[in-house]
Parts: C-alpha cells; structure tokens; sequence
C-alpha cells in the first residue's frame, strides 16, 4: 500500500500539471486507498496546504535553496511544497518532516533529487524563523505572500472590497471548509438525520435559513459514505441549495436546468418541485452526466429527464418551452476557493470576458425555452462584475421582454440583507459564511 506521503504527492502533481480538481481527486482517490481515518486526513491537510499556502511555500523554498525557482523541476519542487508546509505548517517535528521528504524524493525521483531536497529541507530548519515578512502596511505584498493569493486577484478584490473586505475574503479562502449537507427529505428530516450522526459519534448544527440542511458536520469518512450512498443525504452548500429555492419549482411545472451535471441543483430541484415536477437535465459532459445518473438513483427520483448537449443550442435537445430554466453558468468559480484552492493559480483576469461571453450565449439560447410568464434564474459561484452583474445588465439591454424579480420574494427573510436593490443576490464567504454565489431570478412578460 503506498504510504500517506506518496499519495499526497501524487494528488498534488495531478492537480498541479494535469489540472486535476483536488476535492474530486481527494474523494475518488482515498476511496480506494485503504487508509485509515487518520491518514485520510493527514493526505487531505498536506494536498490542501499545498495550494492554500502555495506562494507563501515558494518563497520559502527559494529562500533556502541554492537554485532559482523557475529552475527547478516540477516533480522536485512538489516534493519540496509537501515539505515545506510540514515544516512550517504543521507540528510535525523538524527531523520526521525532513526525514520524510527526503525519502518520498528518493523513492519518487531518485538519489540526486533527494540529496538536493535534503540540502533545502537542512537548510530551512536553520532558517525558517529568521524570514521576515511583509506586513499589514503593505497590504498587497502582505495578501499575496502571507495569505498567499496571486497579486492580480488581490488587486482586484482590493478595488472591490476595499482592504478590510479584501483582507478578510483572503483569509477566510484560507480556512477550512466545513461539511454541509443537503438531506434527502424523501427518506429522513434534518432533526432525524443529525440525531443519527450524532448517535456515532459525529456532529453538526441544523441550518437557521434551510430546513433541509445540516452545517457544520464532523462525522467518520466511511459513515458519510454510507450515508450518501443510502440516498440520505448528498454534500451541497446552503448557498447552492438557495440557488433551487430561487427557481421555486412546484407541481406541474416544467423545469430544464441547462448546465446540471453533476446534479446538486437538479436533484434539489426534482425534490422542491415534487414527483409532479418534471425536471430536464442538461449538460454536455457525459463523464458528469454519469455523476448525475448515480445520484438520481441513490436519493430514489423518478422526474428527472437526462440529456446529453450543449445548451448554447438549447432549441436543439428541447421542444417545447418551460415553466422555468436555471442557467448555473460555467465560471471562474472564485467564490469557491476555500473548497476549490487550485483555483487561485488557474485563473487570470482574461478568463473573465470569454467566460462571460459563454454565460451571455447560454442566456440567449435558454431565453428562447422560457414560456410567457415563465421565469430564468441565472446563478454563478463567483463575484467578479464581469461575470455576475455586467452579464445581467448585458442580457436584459437586448432582452426587454425579461426583468428582474426581487429574490426578497422568494428566499428566507434571513438573508434580505444579501439583495440588492435591484432584486439580485450575491453572497460572499467572509460576510455571509457560505461559498459565494450571485443569483439573479428574472421573469418574461
């Protein structure tokens, strides 16, 4: 079996040179390790910490080794990541962090890389106290190095949100992400379900604005598993599970949720609307419609309808028009980092006009299958303006047949302080302590 470093290592040069998503690598992948509980979470935190803290990791690595970064082979500088934030991350002591590294370089790359990475690793434990950093007075240094967010992103959230508001999004996209759970209320209730945790041995909290969500959750790997495999429950965030109650499906209605794969949304809506709902399922990736399939049979829905293609096209896979169509647009998933850190390295600002572009074109399309009086809700899980309200404002200047609804209407009055005056929401993690997400619900006259 190999060991909780080589595992970890492994993950890490998938997410870092195949542009692997590390929560789907991470629950794939530790399915089928064999660990125990214990070093599941020791891969988890290692893998994680590395793409937290990446920037904060390579200064470090660079300020103790002898060969300039861009120099170093990939694979060499991931072991020296893993490394690194053993070193200064975690209360392994000095001799087992090195010990450790040493030998995944020398099993993985060979002697010269391990006496190279034994060199660095020596090194930094003499030195690691005598770095300085940069502090809050430069705020932009300080949020690129020690928050350890790339510079564009934090001069970007820094002429958003100010630096209060930009400090405090780059430190809660630094912390962990707690567990929440959508619980299939077919089968059980949230009470019921967190009574049945608790009873081995887990925890959690029911959700102050979402009946059928528990937050918070602690609870063994294998005994979630079981749970999700049971239909019991799926793992959705409240602000995902806001985006279905912004559609408000109901009996009768005709739903196409145009980008549903892997089906967190379309299940919940499928479930909202009732088995007199019809939902039809949308999206072009076969390998995420699969996800979905597994998921419609496990949580028992029976008014799901699977398509496969490309809702840019939408008149092409479906005939008639619909009571409402959720267009859960691909985007630059920024509003997600604490779950998603790879993000922070994969995106630039140019992402953001092609994406928007894409978002605009599968508005277009979907217009066209929403019936007079019928409504589109377009969600997001980001806050850039470029792909939330700039597109918003772009549909409806060539699309006066459609207005905006005030989601005050339609979401728990909890969170009427997230809406805009103009009837949107957009929720942010360090505010409003779940993942970000715009959503807009716009009606056709």
């Amino acid at each position: 079996m190999p060991s909780t470093r080589d595992i970890a290592y492994d993950i890490t040069r998938r997410v870092n040179s195949e542009g692997g998503y590390l929560s789907l690598l991470l629950r794939y992948g530790m399915h089928r390790s064999g660990l125990d509980p214990r070093d599941r979470s020791l891969v988890a935190e290692l893998t994680y910490g590395v793409q937290r803290h990446r920037n904060k990791l390579d200064i470090m690595i660079a300020a103790f080794s002898r060969r300039p970064l861009q120099e170093l082979d990939p694979e060499v500088l991931d072991v020296l990541r893993l490394g690194m934030y053993q070193l200064s991350e975690m209360r392994i002591p000095q001799h087992a962090a090195v010990n450790e590294t040493v030998d995944l370089a020398k099993r993985r790359l060979g002697p010269g890389a391990a006496s190279f990475t034994n060199a660095v690793m020596r090194s930094a434990c003499d030195g690691l106290g005598g770095l300085t950093w940069p502090s809050r007075e430069d705020l932009p240094k300080y949020l690129e190095t020690v928050c350890s967010h790339p510079r564009w992103l934090v001069d970007y959230l820094l002429r958003q949100l100010g630096p209060e508001g930009a400090e405090a999004l780059c430190s809660a996209d630094n912390g962990i992400p707690h567990l929440t759970l959508r619980v299939n209320t077919a089968r059980t209730d949230a009470p019921l379900l967190l009574r049945s945790i608790e009873s081995c041995g887990g925890r959690g909290n029911l959700s102050p604005c979402l009946e059928e969500a528990l937050i918070n959750v602690g609870l063994l790997y294998d005994r979630l598993l079981e749970l999700l495999e049971k239909g019991c429950c799926v793992v959705q965030d409240e602000s995902s599970m806001l985006v279905s109650h912004a559609v408000r499906p109901e009996a009768g209605d005709t739903i196409i949720d145009a980008c549903a794969a892997p089906g967190g949304k379309a299940t919940h809506l499928a479930r909202l609307g009732g088995d007199k709902c019809r939902v039809i399922a949308l999206d072009c990736n076969a390998r995420r419609l699969d996800a979905l399939r597994l998921s419609v049979a496990r949580l028992g829905l029976s008014n799901i309808d699977i398509r496969e293609g490309d809702s840019t096209h939408l008149e092409e896979y479906v005939e008639s028009p619909a009571d409402a169509v959720l267009v859960d647009a691909p985007c630059s998933g920024l509003g997600t980092l604490q779950r998603n850190p790879e993000l922070k390295w994969r995106r630039h600002p140019s992402d953001f006009s092609s994406l928007a572009d894409l978002q605009i074109a599968l508005l277009m399309s979907c217009a066209e299958k929403v019936c007079a009086g019928g409504v589109m809700v377009y969600s997001v899980c980001t806050y850039t303006r470029e792909e939330t309200v700039d597109v918003i404002d772009r549909f409806l200047a060539v699309h006066d047949d459609f207005r905006l609804q005030d989601l005050r209407d339609f979401l728990p009055p909890s969170l009427s302080s997230c809406v805009a005056p103009e009837g949107y929401m957009q929720l942010m993690l360090h505010i409003d302590h779940m993942e970000g997400m715009f959503i807009a619900r716009m009606v056709r006259s």
